[in-house]
């Protein structure tokens, strides 16, 4: 099946099962596109000598900082989208279904990345 797809797609799919260090080209392809030049094997790549000392890189306190920031107002806003979404269902419960959908949308405003708010507006306004 893989052959019969990169042949559509125009690849040599057998290509990818030459053993390694394999100078075996498919047809149509020349020679020298082929070979990339080689890197020397591991052992003969030379080391980084180990410096005794370490250096030591300060941390950029500011980014930490700002990470902080967004993350409290991240939970400030879900909070509060969450409080909509439970007056959302207090509404639905009492078949108030205009402020139902008003809380959800709010809610679905507030804190886009869940999606319960937007399927529960959803379900409001099939209701209707």
């Amino acid at each position: 099946m893989i052959d019969v797809l990169g042949a559509l797609m125009g690849l040599d799919m057998q290509g990818f099962s030459r053993p390694e260090g394999s100078d075996e080209v498919p047809p149509g392809v020349p020679k020298s596109a082929a070979s990339p030049p080689s890197s020397p094997p591991p052992s003969a790549r030379p080391t980084p000598a180990a410096s005794s000392s370490k250096v030591h890189e300060p941390e950029d306190v500011k980014m930490a900082e700002a990470e902080e920031a967004e993350d409290s107002e991240d939970a400030a806003a879900k909070k509060a989208a969450e409080a909509e979404k439970k007056l959302g269902a207090d509404a639905y419960k009492k078949r108030d279904l205009a402020a139902a959908i008003t809380h959800f949308s709010k809610a679905w405003e507030t804190w886009p990345k869940d999606v319960t708010f937007l399927t529960n507006l959803a379900g409001e306004c099939i209701g209707l």
